[in-house]
């Protein structure tokens, strides 16, 4: 696979950060609570898999790694002229804190990419318009 930049505007305060193995791109947001607030950008190969294949298997990966896994929203979009989806869920995360996931994922050419949004619960309503704009800007090659 041909490693691409990343490009997307990210919400007012955040920061790009170096992202783990198998992460493309990592930011932060400002430091507030126990979890700081997260944007990642993943992209792995999918094989043979189409597009409602993976992401069968991603809600099923979700459920199982995810403690208390609850999908809220799925919906089909269209993400740089490819079919895709954004999904919003809620899970229990470190220390029982309740987190909520938006994200937006799209396969091209065989490649999975996803945006994915973590934020605590309580605070979903005050990022979620920015999260909103920020996967507006998302460039997903």
């Amino acid at each position: 696979m041909v490693e691409a930049r990343t490009t997307l505007t990210l919400p007012d305060g955040w920061e790009s950060v170096d992202p783990p193995e198998g992460v493309r791109f990592l930011a932060l947001a400002p430091a507030h609570g126990t979890f700081r607030a997260n944007i990642t950008v993943t992209a792995q190969t999918n094989g043979d898999l189409g597009f409602r294949d993976w992401q069968v298997g991603s809600e099923m990966a979700f459920t199982q790694m995810m403690p208390g896994y609850t999908p809220i929203d799925l919906e089909r979009l269209t993400i740089a002229g490819q079919e895709a989806g954004r999904r919003l869920a809620m899970y229990d995360g470190p220390g029982g804190s309740a987190l909520t996931m938006e994200q937006w994922f799209v396969a091209i050419d065989g490649v999975g990419h996803t945006l994915t949004a973590t934020v605590p619960t309580g605070d979903y309503a005050t990022w979620a318009a920015q999260l909103d704009a920020t996967a507006a800007t998302w460039s997903p090659a």
